[in-house]
């Protein structure tokens, strides 16, 4: 579906999303940046990503450090300042935290009459992470911080000519 909301205001529906769930799961303080993402070549990036279908068609990614996001597992299951959470709790935390920003996302498309699902959250890592959007989406990309941490949101949506929400 053809997203007819401009640019400007998907940021604020991305930021509110974002920063929402960061300051109401997690305690912490996101602050919107114009600067980019500086992720080091050789760290670890965890990835969270949630489908949207409905009103509009599109995947909300949420990426940070493997190293912040262990970090943010510590703050959302309570754990001491030292704990070393498993891989799977990261995981798990990270897709939460995506599922959650895609939840809120998800009202802001909600068109009458048409239901919106969201996907099961899919958990990605690697080093030095660019995804490409396929013929026929939209990307659109935010940067946040957390001190010196970066927390990127990637907005990939699918448009169809004549369909609007």
């Amino acid at each position: 579906m053809k997203i007819t909301t401009p640019e400007p205001d998907l940021k604020l529906f991305i930021d509110d999303a974002v920063i929402t769930v960061f300051d109401t799961m997690l305690a912490m303080e996101l602050f919107p940046s114009d600067r980019g993402a500086r992720f080091k070549p050789d760290e670890t990036q965890v990835m969270g990503m949630v489908g949207v279908a409905g009103g509009v068609t599109a995947v909300l990614c949420l990426r940070v450090t493997r190293t912040f996001a262990c970090q943010i597992t510590i703050a959302m299951m309570g754990l001491e300042p030292e704990a070393v959470p498993s891989e799977g709790d990261v995981n798990d935390v990270i897709g939460e935290l995506a599922n959650i920003a895609a939840g809120k996302l998800k009202s802001c498309f909600r068109t009458p009459g048409r239901q919106c699902n969201l996907s099961l959250p899919t958990i990605v890592r690697g080093h030095s992470m660019d995804m490409e959007s396929m013929s026929g989406t939209e990307r659109h990309s935010f940067t946040f911080y957390h001190g010196d941490e970066p927390v990127v949101a990637e907005f990939y949506s699918l448009h169809h000519k004549g369909i609007v929400p």
